[in-house]
């Protein structure tokens, strides 16, 4: 198994898996907010969503091109405060977004319900944002803005987007229609869902707590047999007064029988809790890095 981990943290950091995963990213995305929301007349919410209200009320340039120039001061800006390799990467991420969202200008998908609309739009554009973010970039945006704000003031990311994008929709409903406002937001409800689950596809583990007498066997063999860490922690019991032995490790669900039946092997009195983690990061584990 740290064979298998350590291969994926390498490939997580070569530059050309990274810029795969960007131009991929930038790809869906573009195809859904260009091949379906700007041909429906609805928002995206965020930076892009910006420029498109922008090019709704002018007809001035085009939505991609916004959306390069709207994330300069955003990267101006970041620029002291964000790692400079989050930023180069992200700032592919943003020039890919708008040449494909240039490409892909003059296509339309054949989408006449709005409610559809909504509904692949942002499948397409939750996918993209959600592999730009397995990268070690990003798709630019406010994305840029949230990890600046969260990692200077602590302010949560989902909350600033929320609220940005508040302000952009009330914005917009004094220059469209209702339904169009109201399908923006299902939009991006669909849209962030698609994107939580993008992003945990691959990180989703199980955190297994294990308590038991035979502690310390139990920990040399996750590390021999199954070759996974395990963090030993000393207690005490709340009713019993007796000694105990925590162990903490994390599996995936291909071994979580195997190593289910390894403890009860050893101690078939152990205590043997499971829990889902929608992501693992650092040790073994590969690590995003914004520095």
């Amino acid at each position: 198994m740290p064979l298998f981990e350590n291969s994926n943290i390498r490939l997580s950091a070569s530059i050309l898996w990274n810029l795969s995963l960007l131009s991929l990213g930038a790809f869906f995305y573009a195809a859904g907010a260009q091949c379906i929301v700007a041909k429906q007349g609805f928002l995206t919410g965020g930076v892009y969503g910006t420029g498109l209200l922008i090019w709704y009320v002018t007809k001035f340039l085009d939505p991609p091109t916004w959306y390069f120039l709207l994330n300069i001061p955003l990267f101006a800006l970041a620029w002291f405060r964000v790692g400079r390799q989050f930023l180069l990467y992200t700032a592919y991420g943003v020039f890919m977004t708008s040449v494909f969202g240039d490409l892909l200008g003059g296509y339309v998908l054949p989408i006449r319900n709005e409610l559809y609309a909504a509904v692949a739009g942002g499948a397409l554009c939750g996918a993209g944002v959600g592999i730009c973010l397995r990268s070690m970039g990003s798709s630019g945006g406010l994305d840029v803005v949230a990890i600046m704000l969260r990692e200077r003031w602590n302010i949560a990311i989902g909350r600033f987007s929320f609220c940005f994008n508040a302000v952009l929709f009330l914005a917009a409903a004094s220059f469209m229609a209702l339904d169009l406002i109201i399908v923006s937001i299902i939009f991006v409800f669909i849209s962030s869902f698609v994107l939580e689950q993008v992003i945990g596809l691959f990180n989703h583990r199980k955190l297994v707590c294990i308590i038991s007498d035979k502690g310390k066997a139990i920990c040399e063999a996750i590390v021999k047999i199954e070759r996974y860490g395990a963090t030993l922690v000393h207690g005490r019991g709340a009713y019993s007064g007796s000694e105990r032995e925590l162990i903490l490790t994390v599996t995936n669900n291909i071994a979580l029988k195997r190593l289910e039946h390894l403890v009860f092997s050893l101690d078939e009195h152990a205590l043997f809790i499971v829990e889902n983690t929608s992501y693992v990061s650092g040790a073994q584990f590969s690590r995003r890095r914004y520095r």
